[in-house]
């Protein structure tokens, strides 16, 4: 019987070896494909509940135009969103600047933001904090007043 040169010696389980993968591999990157979607989903979504806390805050936030600039790809800004618990991110001022062909309006406000790092929080008046903030430190920062005990 002849076989074919490709089928001697290992060759042949090279081969197999190498399609197996990359059909692997293939399949991986489909599949990362279709869980980020058309672009609408940026950073995930909380595990916990939010707290009476987390949600006055980010009502506090809103009110005083606070805007939280991220990007989907950003391991902070999902460990930011977190924070606020599934209900209060929910309600954030968020700008996703990550995804400019899918979002190009929110990709533009973080240009003219001159956001150059994730997370960003930038109030009405200018006033900006860079990296992940404590629920308390945000508190602090936006001058949330505090409830009587």
């Amino acid at each position: 019987m002849v076989r074919p040169q490709i089928l001697k010696g290992n060759h042949g389980l090279k081969l197999g070896l190498s399609l197996l993968t990359a059909m692997g591999l293939s399949l991986s990157l489909q599949t990362a494909k279709t869980r980020a979607g058309d672009g609408a989903d940026t950073l995930g979504e909380p595990l916990k509940t939010s707290t009476s806390e987390q949600l006055t805050l980010v009502r506090h936030l809103n009110t005083i135009g606070a805007v939280f600039y991220g990007s989907w790809s950003c391991p902070a800004c999902f460990f930011q969103k977190n924070l606020f618990g599934q209900q209060a991110s929910t309600m954030l001022n968020y700008v996703e600047c990550g995804k400019p062909k899918q979002l190009p309006e929110q990709s533009a406000a973080c240009v003219k933001a001159e956001i150059q790092a994730y997370p960003t929080w930038i109030l009405e008046d200018g006033q900006r904090r860079e990296g992940v903030q404590s629920i308390e430190e945000l508190a602090i920062w936006a001058k949330m007043p505090t409830s009587p005990k």
